[in-house]
């Protein structure tokens, strides 16, 4: 093997300074600057993080008037009974008396079991009545207290279809909602 001249050994200790300053900065320097990198990230999303506190800490003032309103609505969207049956009879009464002063034919209104929420309660019955009627007992429907969710509304307009005239509309009907027991009195 041959001696290396003076400007090689140069060249060859440039290297190996270079292969030094590379390790030293893969050792102290570059974990040094990461972790100055995942604090200012950990910062940025703590900054983000108050930022959000602090919108949600200034809505509260809404939040809680939302909240005294809708306690203070709550009867409306409720029915409130002693007992499952007598909820679903007040139901019953609501559905036939809203299509009845419309003048429709009802049928007696009966309960639905299948697919009601825990809580609620649901009641359909069968009516016979005009596209007149049928707008003006949905528009009482929705519009008076208690306030109740609409299953389902079936038309059958057979007689219609088979004359050509305007006829009576066959309907059944569903309607839902929330039995709440009254409050406990000592």
């Amino acid at each position: 093997m041959r001696t290396l001249t003076a400007r090689e050994r140069r060249i060859v200790a440039f290297g190996v300074l270079a292969a030094l300053v590379g390790l030293g900065w893969l050792a102290v320097a570059a974990p040094v600057l990461g972790g100055f990198h995942a604090r200012d990230e950990r910062r940025r999303e703590a900054l983000e993080r108050n930022a959000r506190d602090q919108r949600l800490l200034a809505s509260l003032p809404v939040l809680r008037k939302a909240l005294a309103e809708q306690k203070r609505t709550s009867r409306a969207f409720q029915i409130t009974a002693p007992s499952r049956g007598l909820a679903i009879d007040a139901l019953k009464q609501r559905l036939t008396s809203s299509l009845g002063q419309e003048g429709a034919v009802v049928g007696p209104a009966e309960e639905v079991r299948a697919e009601t929420p825990a809580g609620w309660v649901s009641v359909r019955a069968d009516s016979t009545l005009t596209l007149a009627q049928l707008n003006a007992g949905l528009r009482r429907i929705e519009n008076e207290a208690p306030y109740v969710v609409v299953d389902y509304v079936s038309i059958n307009a057979e007689q219609a279809a088979r004359t050509g005239q305007p006829g009576p509309l066959a309907v059944r009907l569903q309607i839902s909602a929330l039995h709440v027991l009254p409050p406990q009195t000592r």
